[in-house]
């Protein structure tokens, strides 16, 4: 495959077959001033390539010319869009007031953490309508409390000892791959420079290809719902999640997909700089059937979701620019089970009775457990109820706090 991933053809020749060697009549100086122009040429297109990585764009709209204020919050221009569920904090806030005693030292630099779990643990409730029971505040709150925490805990245990941890690092230390139905694989990922406008939007699309559609050819056991997108220091991950659609006459759709966002530096501005998890539902309609408020068009709902992702990822770019640099991301994909399907019930009995022992049986994990006096909190997932301990300190909160445009 070519960069731009498209394929690349390779002239093959029969066994046994030679080129026959080329004479040439020419004299060596013509020769000579010919390669010597053929190597300039080279080099003047390998630099007008660097040229473009550098200066290419994903897309030249920004965020705010995206966003509108309606009423006392700011949504997305085209209005019944997206719906937005906002924390009580961002990564950047959270030692401030009340958190400050809930929450570790690194939990400003837990964006990689954050992202990764939240891709995990969410997509692997399989559909759309088990995101129902998750769709609120103490959802986004829970994911940056125990991020925060492992990404604190598992700090001195990263295998390759950097600043951030990597997506190796972080299935090795926090066991990612053994307990949720979706995984991300440290080996498989894709590098893309801001140029590359095309094939990033054909990631996006591929989250929803249609079922009956999808190649043979890939690993359909395990297809992939969403990235976890690196760019320097700021990650943020994307996934989808379907509708149960299938063989139901009932449904005016044939297909649809919920697109969710996470991202826990609050830039995007309905998330009203605390982390949040954006996300729209599109789909593909019968013939002749109404289409459902809040539902739209697919074409429509991929092209609005890519504007918001790519306009998010230019915004960080900007902001960490360096000039000697060409700045690049790694799109690293989530793989789901297929056909699998868990509820927020579950899910919160996989993380405190099965996950969270096991990442702290870690002996690095555990001493650092002690050093912190960590003792995880139940999973609040979900819980909209003030008498769930969790909302007394300020973490669950008593209600949904999602905008919906």
């Amino acid at each position: 495959m070519s960069e731009d991933g498209s394929d690349v053809s390779v002239q093959s020749f029969r066994v046994g077959e030679r080129k026959k060697p080329v004479t040439s009549n020419v004299p060596a100086d013509c020769q000579v001033n010919g390669e010597q122009k053929n190597g300039t040429s080279r080099r003047a297109l390998r630099e007008e390539e660097r040229r473009k990585r550098k200066e290419g764009h994903l897309t030249d709209i920004s965020l705010d010319e995206i966003s509108v204020r309606r009423g006392n919050v700011y949504d997305f221009y085209v209005p019944g869009v997206i719906f937005c569920v906002r924390g009580t904090y961002s990564q950047f806030d959270a030692l401030e007031g009340k958190a400050r005693h809930l929450l570790p030292p690194l939990t400003g630099d837990c964006c990689q953490t954050f992202s990764t779990v939240a891709a995990v643990t969410l997509s692997s409730l399989g559909f759309a309508v088990m995101m129902q029971d998750c769709s609120d505040v103490s959802t986004v709150n829970y994911l940056l409390y125990i991020s925060a925490w492992l990404h604190q805990l598992s700090a001195p245990a990263w295998p390759q000892q950097k600043a951030r941890p990597t997506i190796s690092d972080l299935n090795t230390c926090l066991r990612l791959h053994e307990f949720f139905p979706s995984r991300v694989n440290s080996d498989e990922f894709e590098v893309l420079f801001y140029n590359q406008y095309e094939r990033a939007k054909s990631l996006v699309d591929q989250l929803c290809r249609p079922y009956l559609k999808r190649s043979r050819r890939t690993n359909e056991s395990n297809p992939v719902c969403g990235y976890v997108i690196a760019s320097g220091d700021y990650t943020v991950s994307i996934f989808s999640l379907p509708h149960d659609t299938r063989n139901r006459d009932d449904s005016p759709y044939v297909e649809a997909w919920t697109l969710c966002l996470c991202d826990s530096h609050g830039t995007q501005p309905w998330a009203g700089n605390k982390a949040s998890i954006t996300s729209l539902a599109l789909g593909v309609k019968r013939p002749c059937a109404t289409a459902t408020r809040g539902i739209l068009p697919k074409e429509e709902g991929l092209a609005h979701f890519a504007l918001i992702l790519f306009a998010l990822l230019e915004d960080h770019r900007a902001m960490g620019a360096n000039v000697r640099h060409t700045p690049y991301m790694t799109w690293s994909p989530v793989r789901r089970e297929r056909m699998t399907a868990t509820s927020a019930e579950e899910l919160r009995g996989i993380i405190d009775n099965k996950w969270l022992p096991a990442v702290l049986e870690n002996e690095v994990i555990a001493r650092a457990a002690t050093k912190h006096k960590f003792t995880p909190r139940p999973c609040f997932m979900g819980f909209t109820s003030s008498r769930v301990e969790a909302a007394s300190i300020g973490l669950a909160g008593a209600g949904k706090d999602g905008v919906k445009a």
